[in-house]
């Protein structure tokens, strides 16, 4: 029986579905064997596709393992539905510290961190592709709150994103005590009581 006219089209096409096959080995790699162990020829093998497709695509193990563990934000409608300013910045943490918390995330960030270290360009890549975003969210939500009395004049948006980021790191990488949402409490309470009026 011949298919339908047309049904070639409907579903995924095969390229993305390959490439999601090599991003879902890439992170099952990173959890098991660790950034330094992994190859494109292993990726490739775990996948199921050709190291050619693999260089083609990435180019570089930095380049595969950055599109494997950082997620692309899509953080708008976190804060452009009418959410109260805690509710919102609630689920921005808790954004980031699932993000961060992520074992493919964890296995994988020292290693491109080595790389980063003397690679600026690298440094500006990541960004200006994953954290530009985030940023700029961070930014609005805040001149919306001080706009509306909530939050005092002088907090900046762009450098409280940072210093969240490095709490959540600092959190996940070396003080793992908390669990996620204990983190996400204690981290909404600091935030909340260091940036409010009143």
């Amino acid at each position: 029986m011949m298919p339908e006219p047309g049904d070639r089209a409907r579903g995924r096409p095969k390229d993305v579905n390959r490439r999601d096959s090599v991003l879902a080995a890439t992170r099952e790699l990173l959890v098991t064997k660790g950034y330094d162990e992994i190859t494109f020829a292993e990726v490739a093998r775990t996948a199921g596709v050709s190291r050619p497709f693999i260089y083609d695509n990435w180019g570089s193990k930095f380049a595969l393992v950055e599109d494997a563990i950082f997620i692309a934000s899509d953080q708008e409608p976190l804060i452009d539905d009418g959410k109260p300013f805690a509710e919102a910045i609630t689920d921005l943490i808790t954004a980031m510290v699932a993000i961060q918390s992520d074992p493919a995330y964890l296995a994988g960030l020292p290693g491109l961190a080595a790389e980063l270290y003397n690679r600026s360009d690298l440094v500006a890549q990541i960004e200006n592709k994953y954290i530009a975003p985030v940023r700029a969210v961070y930014v609005r939500l805040i001149e919306r709150a001080k706009a509306d009395g909530i939050v005092r004049p002088n907090v900046d948006g762009s450098a409280l994103l940072d210093t969240i980021r490095g709490a959540v790191m600092l959190h996940t990488l070396i003080n793992t005590s908390l669990t996620q949402d204990a983190l996400v409490e204690h981290l909404k309470s600091v935030v909340l009581d260091g940036i409010t009026c009143g």
